[in-house]
């Protein structure tokens, strides 16, 4: 089991939105995009981006922030098994998807429910090489 999925099962709520913001910015989101995948607020993505995951924030981390970066991390994992290439890795959220109904994943994480994404990470999970 590797640090993504120790830290999904057990980590605490500022390991996983740190692990999600990480996530996001290597496939080069924008600081908007970013807020929106997570529902956070501009001066939240700040105070989470600039405070240690030891260190209380400013605001609490929301259920729904938190389920939202499990789900990140979930997708990061299963784009990690499917991608051996970087580049695919990082630009796949940009790609339009057929599973998807042609819709791109970023579009699914940054407009959709968090039912929604589950299952959008689960029907790619089940195409991929990760064992659910």
């Amino acid at each position: 089991m590797g640090v993504l999925e120790k830290t999904i099962l057990g980590g605490n709520q500022r390991e996983i939105l740190g692990l999600a913001l990480a996530t996001l910015k290597s496939w080069s989101l924008s600081a908007a995009s970013i807020c929106r995948v997570l529902r956070l607020t501009t001066s939240e993505l700040e105070d989470a981006m600039h405070r240690s995951s030891d260190i209380d924030g400013l605001y609490r981390v929301t259920l729904e922030q938190v389920e939202r970066s499990r789900l990140v991390l979930e997708l990061s994992i299963v784009i990690n098994a499917t991608f051996e290439n970087p580049t695919n890795r990082n630009k796949f959220v940009d790609w339009p998807n057929p599973i998807f109904g042609g819709r791109t994943p970023l579009d699914i994480l940054e407009n959709d429910d968090a039912v929604a994404l589950r299952r959008a990470v689960h029907q790619l999970g089940s195409q991929s090489r990760w064992p659910w």
